[in-house]
């Protein structure tokens, strides 16, 4: 007979919207009796309650690699006593590390499809290994189990039993294949879509609750609905922003966190988003300014056809904010002095910049590349325009931690059955990283990462 569940769901930095379409995938489809507590913090205590209580409790971690390494120490404590379902870019990127942490299971795909097997099978005390989208570890070592890909109309994008109304997911997968960016190359690479009759339908809850103003969460905004990459559906767009409006809400498109690629701005899109949209910003990617370091990294467009989106997006009445990727793998002084002319040149026809350093980040082509410090003539540049108002972004932080992110992979990079760290990874973990972060990334290199 199956156990009663507590649903333990640990957000991390105040990311409780994280869990929405996964809270609702459980109660449509959980059929075991369970509970749910969200707890942005310890999970501990409430997991000792729910076992006093006669409930078995299962703890839901969603990580991305800075949150990793906040949180493991927390993880490995948790996992030591209870089961620990992880799931998140860092989890899909290098799963084994969870594992190694205890974790009784690692969703590896679209977590709406796996969280309800996993959890039936937590229920009657069976291993996660009927689970789609699952990584695990047993005595024989890691398996990944078949992937399933989950259809967006068959899920809610929101939570009104939880109050939880995060930016609706319109898309996701990518077309584009960024050697740096974790979406084209984890399990949830493939593009789909929500139509728009379930979009409009989500809406409807989002305004009743007196959520009015509507943002989208899709790796390319103005690619919704397109068929072929680089080509946007312009009537798909008014659709989707018509439909919004006809709810009763205001949507926001090609701006955080629905963000564009030069391609996708055409004056046809842009007409539509000027119409229906209520956002007054674009944000879209260049990353660097050099034509060579575009094509090595996988962009696919080049600075010039950025230039034109930009002028573009001015012209219909937009403000445009303009990614910028500091420090990437193969980046030479050249690409640097391109770029910082690119930087200006865009101030100068009134851009925004938003700027970012390069991460690591694990299921990259990057992952394994040491990163570096942000050059001088970055650094030069910043000064130079922060006065004229036009820079954001967290590029400093990004710096701060990429040694420690790239740690994580360089110190134990593939699920082999023990760690293996790659050449001269120890010593440059040991000269490179603050002593806390040294300790969070070289955990499993002390003891044995094999569960008895």
């Amino acid at each position: 007979m199956p156990v009663k569940l507590w649903i333990i769901a640990r957000p991390v930095y105040g990311g409780r919207n994280a869990f929405a379409p996964l809270l609702s995938a459980i109660e449509d489809n959980l059929s075991v009796d369970y509970r749910v507590t969200i707890v942005e913090g310890d999970p501990l205590p409430v997991a000792k309650r729910a076992s006093e209580a006669g409930y078995k409790p299962v703890v839901l971690y969603g990580v991305s690699s800075p949150s990793y390494l906040d949180l493991r120490e927390e993880i490995v404590r948790v996992a030591s006593r209870f089961h620990v379902i992880a799931g998140g870019p860092h989890a899909e990127g290098a799963y084994w590390h969870l594992l190694r942490d205890g974790a009784w299971a690692v969703v590896v795909g679209d977590g709406e499809e796996a969280i309800t097997p996993l959890l039936e099978a937590a229920a009657l005390g069976d291993p996660p290994s009927g689970a789609p989208n699952t990584a695990y570890m047993d005595d024989d070592g890691f398996h990944v189990t078949r992937q399933v890909y989950a259809c967006l109309d068959d899920y809610r994008p929101h939570n009104t039993t939880h109050g939880l109304y995060p930016p609706i997911e319109i898309m996701r997968g990518c077309h584009y294949k960024c050697k740096y960016c974790q979406v084209p190359w984890l399990f949830k690479a493939k593009v789909r879509y929500r139509s728009i009759a379930r979009v409009e339908e989500a809406v409807r809850h989002y305004v009743a609750a007196g959520k009015r103003r509507i943002r989208f969460i899709a790796p390319i905004g103005f690619a919704y609905g397109s068929i072929v990459p680089g080509k946007p559906d312009p009537s798909m767009i008014h659709g989707l922003l018509e439909a919004v409006r006809e709810a009763g809400g205001t949507p926001f498109l090609g701006s955080f966190p629905s963000e564009t690629r030069p391609e996708y701005v055409t004056p046809e899109v842009l007409e539509v988003v000027r119409e229906l949209a209520g956002n007054r910003k674009i944000s879209l990617g260049l990353q660097s300014g050099s034509n060579r370091l575009l094509e090595r990294v996988g962009r696919g467009h080049t600075v010039e056809e950025a230039l034109e989106a930009v002028d573009l997006v001015l012209e219909y009445g937009f403000t445009p904010v303009v990614d910028i990727l500091f420090s990437l793998p193969c980046e030479e002084e050249e690409d640097v002095e391109e770029t910082v002319k690119v930087m200006e040149e865009l101030a100068r026809r009134g851009a925004r910049l938003r700027l970012h350093t390069f991460i690591p980040l694990p299921g990259t082509p990057f992952a394994r590349s040491k990163p570096k410090p942000v050059h001088k003539l970055y650094r030069k540049a910043v000064l130079q325009l922060l006065g004229r108002g036009v820079l954001e972004g967290y590029w400093e932080w990004q710096e701060e931690i990429a040694p420690a992110v790239y740690c994580l992979t360089a110190l134990d990079p593939a699920p082999t059955p023990t760690p293996k760290p790659l050449p001269s990874a120890q010593e440059y973990c040991r000269n490179h990283l603050k002593e806390e972060y040294y300790k969070t990334a070289s955990l499993h290199l002390s003891r044995d990462t094999q569960r008895q």
